[in-house]
């Protein structure tokens, strides 16, 4: 048994525990893993328990400011998610402890394009690197890192047992389908058969990994009792609107960051009791933020928006039935 939940009432008072049976074990025996005893060495962490483990991970993987990621920071990142994962896998657990599942979330969203790009379909890139022996490889925006996509969503699950790690993934994510959108080809955008093979492709990929994210959340909540999976749910949503903000400039000035604050304005109207619809619906939400910017028809953007949201749907059911 990986995560339980308790419930003792007293008094007229109900307390809620949950219990990760993982906890200290989990990270004491992550600790032995060579690779992970390597990034422990190099961040000085004499430490092997949870905490210990989340910072050497940051130290090791997370870049400073708006640098490129280095090759080494790279190779760092793709240690810590195979030693993770293959941890998980060995010891069976699902949900993993606070103290290592935040810093490691704050360090993967730091790699969100390559999440991204892990996830999405027909991401080539990704799929040739994708095997543990594989290294980092380096184009124009810095060193990539890819895993496979079952190893990387085993991790995303772990982490996404804390409400604050998974809204950090969320949002990383988030901001890379915005700039997915806003980098398509014009000849895409303007594509006579625009919901075919020449047409956009970043709707139904930002919805589809999206979509995958989805799942996650459906897994986590799917083991937890009604009243903690409320509370998962307001969590997350807390942190998913905590920066909301006016956008303040004209479309077109930072038109990622119109996309990223159309999207979390609409949560927020909503409240943590719209959080399922509204991450369901996000892919949909996003394309009709983008076309209105850049003045695409109702009707293109009505049939990327059915595009995308056909896609989430898509990838929830394949992930769910993946994860559970």
């Amino acid at each position: 048994m990986v995560l339980v939940v308790c419930a003792l009432v007293a008094g007229g008072i109900t307390a809620w525990f949950v219990s990760r049976d993982d906890s200290p074990d989990f990270c004491r025996g992550l600790a032995k893993d060579d690779r992970v005893r390597s990034l422990l060495t190099a961040a000085h962490q004499s430490g092997t328990d949870c905490a210990a483990l989340g910072d050497a991970f940051k130290k090791a993987a997370l870049r400073e400011g708006h640098e490129k990621h280095s090759v080494g920071q790279a190779q760092a990142m793709k240690d810590a998610l195979l030693a993770v994962d293959d941890r998980m896998r060995k010891s069976g657990t699902t949900s993993l402890d606070e103290k290592l599942s935040v810093p490691l979330a704050e360090t993967v969203a730091d790699y969100s394009d390559d999440v991204y790009g892990i996830l999405a379909p027909g991401s080539l890139d990704y799929s040739k690197h994708d095997a543990p022996s594989d290294p980092p490889w380096v184009d124009g925006s810095g060193a990539h890192v890819s895993v496979l996509q079952k190893s990387l969503m085993r991790v995303l699950r772990g982490v996404s047992a804390t409400p604050a790690a998974y809204a950090e993934l969320r949002t990383g994510v988030t901001r890379s389908a915005a700039h997915a959108l806003v980098t398509t080809p014009e000849s895409a955008v303007n594509a006579a058969d625009y919901s075919g093979a020449e047409g956009p492709s970043a709707p139904k990929a930002n919805a589809w990994v999206l979509g995958a994210l989805d799942a996650v959340a459906d897994d986590v909540t799917g083991d937890l009792a009604k009243e903690r999976a409320a509370d998962w749910r307001k969590g997350v949503f807390v942190r998913l609107t905590q920066e909301t903000a006016e956008s303040g400039t004209p479309y077109g000035s930072d038109r990622e960051r119109d996309i990223v604050v159309a999207w979390q304005k609409g949560l927020a109207s909503v409240g943590d009791g719209g959080l399922v619809t509204r991450l369901r619906g996000q892919g949909p939400v996003l394309v009709k933020a983008w076309g209105e910017g850049i003045s695409l028809s109702a009707s293109r953007i009505s049939a990327l928006s059915d595009a995308a949201r056909f896609s989430a749907e898509s990838a929830r059911g394949t992930w769910s039935h993946d994860l559970g």
